[in-house]
């Protein structure tokens, strides 16, 4: 049994884990460098998209697997400790790639980009459900998210200064050794939180189930017994797929307005901004008043975003269209994912997380690729459109669908 001075002490080290892996991220970001790295190597509108559906597959079908040899394990952190390195080694890669390959070959460059990225990204969603458990065992239930904002907070607020170098690098040195530079500290980054995720304290504890169970029967027995979770999946799927809209704004502003490069780091640090100082608002509302009001904020945040970019009549008001998209990211992360814990009973938390990160994940792979050819055929307005009120349908199945789960389990249960 853990004492209170070990949960105090894995909630320091995690959070510090949590918020260096963050800003590992904010250095390789999806949403702005990614994209803009992509442009330049002559990637299509489809090819662009690619990132964000590799992203989120990698985050959805490997979380099932993850979830299964989850349950088989009594203790996480040695699992975990090796496996982390296929999350972290690619941005590395990436590194190498842009200093001697892209110079050359920037359309195999690309490829081999997105392949490195698929690495990182089927190792991320693998380890979720079991890192995510783990989490759930080590940080007491009355912290859980004040710990998922203080991890997202501190690595957003991080990013904030990594998001200043990150602008500086690309308006300094030529391209494409300026990424370079900026992969390079996301593998720094991705190291120290290394450090720290292994200093964990977990106790062993009996594996609840086999990795080889049956994983569909799992899914019809939860949702039939719990038809409150499943409303929450059916809204976070329609969330999902509107996730199309924020992808294409770094391209969509980009064309438009004709801004150079340099001003795609600034628009990255607002992003980071809104992100860090919202979680710190969402953490301690969700731990307080549930954490499905803080998934619902969150999800109207996303809806206001999308309206700016469908009426923005300059780049200036995409500042504020990133800052909306910010709190949607800290609000889904920080509320997303304690709100699964508070669904979930402890033997079966790896299952609920599974299928969580499965069902909201899978739909994030394909709307991006659906947006890309949306934009090549209609426009980029059409794209935030169809991302409004998908939206929007997700926003109201939350409201009226979702009843908050604390209402039906023992809080106090640790």
């Amino acid at each position: 049994m853990l004492s209170r001075r070990d949960y105090l002490f894995n909630f320091l080290v995690d959070a510090l884990d949590y918020s260096f892996f963050t800003l590992g991220m904010s250095f390789g970001s999806t949403i702005t460098l990614l994209p803009l790295l992509a442009q330049r190597l002559g990637a299509s509108n489809l090819e662009i998209g690619l990132i964000p559906a590799i992203t989120y597959l990698g985050w959805s079908f490997p979380a099932l697997w993850g979830a299964k040899v989850s349950g088989g394990l009594e203790r996480k952190l040695p699992f975990i400790l090796r496996f982390t390195l296929l999350e972290r080694l690619p941005y590395l890669g990436m590194a190498l790639l842009a200093f001697f390959l892209i110079p050359y070959y920037p359309s195999l460059s690309l490829y081999i980009l997105l392949v490195l990225l698929g690495v990182s990204s089927f190792a991320m969603g693998f380890l979720g459900p079991i890192w995510t458990e783990m989490i759930g065992k080590v940080i007491h239930r009355s912290r859980w998210g004040l710990y998922f904002a203080c991890g997202n907070g501190l690595g957003a607020l991080m990013g904030m200064w990594g998001s200043t170098l990150a602008e500086r690098l690309i308006k300094v040195y030529p391209f494409p050794s300026n990424f370079g530079y900026c992969f390079l500290l996301a593998s720094l980054s991705m190291g120290v939180s290394y450090f720290f995720l292994a200093l964990t304290r977990e106790e062993k504890e009996p594996a609840t189930s086999s990795w080889r169970q049956e994983f569909l029967s799992s899914f019809s027995r939860i949702i039939k017994k719990d038809t409150n979770f499943l409303n929450f999946l059916l809204a976070r799927m329609f969330l999902a797929l509107g996730i199309m809209g924020g992808a294409f704004y770094t391209v969509y502003v980009l064309k438009r307005f004709q801004i150079p490069d340099a001003l795609v780091a600034r628009y990255n640090a607002v992003f980071l901004v809104s992100q860090a100082l919202s979680n710190f608002i969402w953490g301690p509302l969700g731990d307080k008043k549930g954490h499905k009001l803080v998934v619902l904020l969150g999800a109207t945040s996303i809806v206001l975003s999308n309206l700016l970019a469908l009426f923005s009549p300059s780049f200036q008001w995409f500042f504020l269209s990133f800052t909306l998209l910010g709190f949607n990211y800290s609000a889904i992360s920080v509320g997303g994912k304690a709100i699964v814990l508070d669904f979930a009973p402890r033997e079966e938390r790896g299952l609920y997380v599974g299928w969580s990160s499965f069902l909201s994940n899978f739909p994030s792979f394909f709307s991006p690729l659906l947006g890309g050819k949306i934009a090549d055929w209609f426009g980029y307005h059409w794209v935030f459109w169809l991302a409004l009120g998908l939206n929007m349908v997700g926003l109201l199945w939350i409201l009226w669908g979702v009843k908050e789960p604390r209402a039906f389990t023992n809080f106090e249960e640790i």
